[in-house]
């Protein structure tokens, strides 16, 4: 009997994930079994207004209502107090105010492609967020009280207008991820050392002139992505980050190839397109883990008494299974 009971106790468990893990297309299917719905996708329905009978759904965990009309938070959802995901994706939403029930449970919003000019200031007291993404949008500044996002992990302002990030900022200890490609910034502050958890930095397409030093203390750095600036040189203690995986460093101004890197024992992609670099070192040789090195765009490469120097080293980097990019493109 108790073996009886193990088994349907275990049959009831895996019907209850089973049906947690279901994607609810309409609303009207999700009304039929509005105590068990836990997902609700109703992207690309041309929605204007969500109908009221969402606030059903009381276990609604997930909901996705991208590419639809609409333009401002649906108020609709505002005891649906279990709220963790919300995706507004390509909507016209031009300020969200997100009511309070929401804000106690959501962990992660998505709001990409609207018409924001300003930070959705109600998020920040969103106290268990985890995910902000507010990708291509007007935002044009970050408010200064930024910081008050203790729970947050990762941070995307892809494609807006940012010029200056708030010193709050690095108080984000709990911060692994942050992007701020196609953006308006000039540095990076010597701050960034504060962000002990940062894995990943995505600061692309910018007008960045220098690194700071401190940046060789993120110790748990992976990818560092700074194509399209203007920097000319990389810090001399960069040959100390020895979590770094990546670093992309294409269409900056570099003249000599970053003798930094070539002492990181985890590199495993370098990305240096672009730039005027003459001379590679034979020490790439060296590098135990590099699989793919891009060099396109460097025509000093293969001109002058280094050419073939430089060919040769790629042939041997070739050999040692190394994928190398060196090809000029138009």
């Amino acid at each position: 009997m108790r073996v009886l009971f193990s088994i349907l106790f275990c049959l009831v468990g895996m019907c209850s994930w089973a049906q947690r893990g279901k994607i609810y297309t309409d609303l009207a299917s999700a009304l039929k079994n509005k105590r068990s719905v836990y997902i609700l996708n109703l992207s690309e329905q041309q929605i204007r207004e969500l109908p009221k009978d969402v606030r059903k759904l009381r276990k609604l965990e997930v909901i996705n209502l991208s590419q639809n009309w609409l333009t401002a938070y649906p108020k609709q959802l505002r005891r649906n107090k279990h709220l963790k995901e919300i995706n507004l994706n390509f909507n016209e939403l031009q300020s969200v105010l997100i009511p309070r029930k929401n804000l106690r449970s959501i962990e992660k919003i998505s709001i990409v492609k609207n018409n924001l000019v300003s930070f959705p200031a109600y998020l920040l007291r969103a106290k268990k967020i985890k995910t902000i993404n507010l990708s291509d949008n007007k935002i044009n500044a970050l408010p200064d009280n930024i910081g008050e996002l203790k729970a947050i992990e990762v941070l995307i302002f892809y494609k807006n207008n940012i010029s200056s990030i708030p010193s709050s900022f690095y108080d984000l200890s709990n911060l692994r991820e942050f992007d701020f490609y196609y953006n308006k910034l000039s540095s990076i502050d010597s701050s960034i050392d504060k962000l002990e958890k940062l894995e990943r930095i995505y600061l692309s397409y910018n007008s960045i002139t220098t690194i700071p030093e401190s940046i060789c203390r993120l110790k748990k750095l992976k990818f560092l992505y700074l194509q399209k600036n203007k920097i000319e040189q990389l810090p001399y203690c960069f040959s100390s980050m020895n979590s770094l995986e990546r670093i992309d460093i294409q269409g900056n101004r570099f003249k000599y190839f970053p003798t930094e890197l070539l002492a990181l024992p985890n590199l495993e992609e370098i990305d240096i397109s672009t730039n005027n670099i003459s001379l590679l070192p034979d020490e790439l040789l060296k590098l135990p883990k590099l699989n793919l090195l891009m060099l396109r765009n460097n025509k000093l490469l293969f001109e002058g008494s280094n050419r073939s120097k430089n060919l040769n080293l790629i042939q041997q980097l070739s050999d040692k299974k190394v994928i190398v990019k060196y090809l000029m493109l138009d």
